[in-house]
């Protein structure tokens, strides 16, 4: 049975990712504990940025523990897989079922430092950026589920995303969008 640390691995040998973030990754992986049970402090994370096409329109929303405009995501848990993650996280803040969405590998990847000690004992997230196209008027979370984690979200431009955003890994992810995505 493949496991979470050889499925990271495959990605980072056939994923083209800068080197550096590469490096920092296999460092991380070598350490073991890599959910937020295992190491409150530095553990890896899922986004699933989702986007439609055709109006290049974001999903995204303000996140209330952090302050921040994000996608919608979350931490992996102990033994899940990447897919398993998104899946779960979908459920949590959509209210959705996972099978009803193409979840390919992430595309892209960030490592976040993270200092918000009153609200988050996190300190650096490795972040692992999946890219979910929808069709916007099919697209309906719930509001109930959404409004757990986000004081306000909705469709929003690239450029629209980018005034609002300024957390600079999330800005990053929407330029990759905008550039690499369909």
């Amino acid at each position: 049975m493949k496991n979470l640390i050889q499925e990271l691995e495959k990605l980072l040998q056939t994923g083209n990712f800068p080197k550096e973030i590469t490096e920092q990754y296999l460092q991380r992986i070598k350490k073991g504990k890599l959910s937020i049970k295992e190491n409150s402090l530095s553990h890896f994370c899922v986004y699933f940025a989702t986007f439609y096409a055709e109006t290049k329109e974001v999903f995204i929303g303000h996140h209330k523990k952090s302050g921040l405009w994000l996608f919608n995501g979350g931490h992996l848990d102990k033994d899940e897989m990447i897919e398993d993650a998104v899946k779960r996280e979908m459920r949590e803040e959509w209210d959705l079922d996972g099978k009803y969405f193409e979840i390919g590998d992430p595309e892209f990847l960030t490592i976040t430092e993270i200092d918000n000690p009153k609200k988050q004992p996190c300190k650096r997230h490795y972040d692992l950026w999946c890219f979910i196209e929808v069709e916007k008027e099919r697209f309906k979370p719930s509001d109930k589920a959404l409004s757990e984690e986000f004081s306000e979200y909705g469709w929003k431009s690239f450029d629209e995303a980018r005034k609002l955003v300024t957390q600079k890994n999330t800005l990053e992810a929407i330029n990759f969008m905008e550039k690499e995505l369909r």
